[in-house]
């Protein structure tokens, strides 16, 4: 029996919401489509540090870029844009599943795309700095 039986769904999900580590929000930042080209590149900065968000960065970004060749693709191809923006959803739906779980999953050829961009990269050319030499951004 819930310790408040007046307590709203809402608040739940609320409470369920703040447990969750700045980790595992910044991974799942990284696949929120559209925004998460932005998302990606401030967690590149922020969570330098973290395997798990460095990973799910770099997936997102080849998500995004999925993403944005569909938009290419569509002027050229409306069916086949229209079939495309349908696996970009599932890429997408996908990604958050991974991250809210807490896995480092590779999505297939996405991941193994992702995992030709070093792990620093982003850090490096946005920062010109190398992560050693990170104070606390």
């Amino acid at each position: 029996m819930p310790d408040n039986p007046y307590k709203s769904p809402i608040d739940e999900l609320k409470g369920g919401i703040k447990d969750i580590s700045d980790e595992r929000k910044w991974a799942l930042g990284c696949y929120i489509p559209v925004i998460n080209v932005v998302v990606c590149l401030i967690a590149a900065i922020r969570m330098v540090n973290s395997k798990f968000c460095l990973f799910h960065v770099r997936q997102g970004l080849m998500i995004f870029a999925l993403w944005f060749l569909t938009v290419l693709l569509s002027f050229v191809s409306q069916t086949l844009g229209l079939m495309l923006w349908g696996v970009v959803l599932v890429l997408y739906v996908s990604g958050l599943v991974i991250a809210f779980s807490r896995k480092t999953t590779r999505i297939p050829l996405i991941g193994q795309l992702a995992e030709q961009i070093p792990e620093y990269f982003l850090f490096e050319k946005l920062t010109g700095q190398s992560p050693d030499d990170k104070k606390n951004i």
